[in-house]
């Protein structure tokens, strides 16, 4: 355990304050795109754990694993040419990892940490809510799809991998959902110009255990829940701030594909 120790690291994170009803996030507020107004955070200090040392969680028991994926894509900036490998390469790991019988993939994002549209997200949160979950179905498959998904299991999984370089600024860290209590999330509204949609965000509990892969290469992947039709509860996750960073540490470049899976 003294190993162990050494490998922890301290770091700022943006848990979610609660006054009186949702937290509302507005993205691209009077048409100005890229603009982000968010609602008060509260900026904690936590230890981070490292699996490196401390040991791996598995998908089955904790709804998160870390896996070595080596992907035959080196340049993820064109996403026309690149999602007819990356599909491929993303839907095997998740039937891998999950034991999925069926998905879609229906999202990509690249996020760099600077001064890009697409900056990695500074707060505690989840990707869907009870109700956004089954929204999403919704909106990617056609409603005969979607009817035959809702009699049976289904969710939502996050596979995330950074680009180009290992990571040196803002690591994703997760909180092991074991130490989660249900009453900590609470649900945030996101208010675009013509539609909303809704995520979920994190209290502060002192019971939180918050982990992390040091150094994450781009041959490494972490593939995670984010939403679950039988119960299973999300990883809260977010960009963490290192109270130590290296000088000249280049800003992490990263992809996280979503998809729709279905057990059988």
């Amino acid at each position: 355990m003294a190993q162990a120790e050494k490998q922890n690291v301290e770091a700022r994170l943006n848990y979610q304050l609660v006054k009186s009803g949702n937290p509302q996030i507005l993205i691209d507020p009077d048409g100005e795109v890229g603009k982000r107004v968010e609602p008060e955070f509260d900026n904690t200090v936590v230890a981070l754990h490292d699996v490196r040392v401390d040991g791996m969680p598995s998908f089955q028991t904790h709804g998160i694993e870390f896996r070595t994926a080596p992907s035959q894509l080196s340049d993820f900036d064109n996403q026309n040419s690149f999602r007819a490998v990356y599909d491929c390469e993303v839907e095997n790991l998740i039937k891998e990892v999950t034991g999925a019988s069926d998905l879609v993939i229906f999202d990509h994002t690249l996020r760099t940490d600077d001064n890009s549209v697409r900056r990695p997200a500074r707060h505690v949160h989840g990707d869907y809510s009870a109700r956004s979950g089954p929204s999403r179905l919704h909106d990617v498959l056609d409603e005969n799809q979607a009817t035959q998904w809702e009699r049976g299991h289904y969710g939502i999984i996050n596979v995330w991998r950074p680009v180009n370089h290992s990571v040196q600024t803002a690591p994703l860290a997760f909180a092991e959902p074991d130490t989660v209590d249900a009453n900590d999330w609470t649900d945030i509204d996101l208010v675009y110009p013509h539609r909303r949609g809704q995520i979920t965000g994190l209290k502060r509990n002192g019971a939180h255990r918050w982990i992390y892969m040091s150094n994450m290469t781009p041959q490494e992947t972490v593939v995670f829940t984010t939403f679950d039709s039988m119960g299973k509860p999300p990883v809260a996750h977010s960009a963490a701030d290192l109270l130590i960073t290296p000088q000249n540490a280049k800003p992490r470049q990263s992809i996280e594909t979503r998809a729709l899976v279905r057990f059988s």
